[in-house]
């Protein structure tokens, strides 16, 4: 029988690879692969817009920017903690969006606070983001 303590080992070290994942999808443009990390019920906290609630509203709002620019994207992440079938994940991003037709990058850096819902196959998924930049573009 596996301990809770390597239970939690494998939990987190699987919602690190689903963040992993989640960068590697948005620099390759993969909207498809990207919302499939979502709980269906998932919410999206932007900065500066109301919370997007659900996959189809999030899938509705995100698509026009993965079809008007090359995202990239790295993580950074600071702290992972799991809690039964909840986890969460906090650390820093940088990102920046090129426009496909040509024009000014445009270039962030912020925070984010994500949480994760272990599904019935035992993966696990986003349910909840939110995050903000830093800043001003730079």
């Amino acid at each position: 029988m596996i301990s809770l303590e390597e239970r939690n080992k494998a939990d987190i070290a699987a919602i690190k690879e689903k963040l992993k994942q989640y960068a590697v999808t948005i620099n390759a443009g993969d909207f498809d692969r990207w919302i499939s990390l979502w709980t269906d019920n998932g919410v999206q906290m932007p900065p500066n817009t109301p919370a997007r609630i659900g996959k189809e509203k999030i899938w509705a709002e995100m698509k026009p920017a993965f079809d008007q620019y090359i995202i990239k994207m790295t993580i950074n992440n600071e702290e992972t903690r799991v809690s039964g079938n909840l986890g969460f994940a906090r650390g820093t991003y940088t990102e920046s969006l090129i426009p496909k037709t040509g024009g000014e990058t445009e270039k962030y850096d912020g925070k984010y606070l994500t949480i994760f819902e272990k599904q019935a196959d035992g993966s696990w998924k986003v349910a909840r983001d939110c995050f903000n930049s830093n800043g001003p573009e730079t």
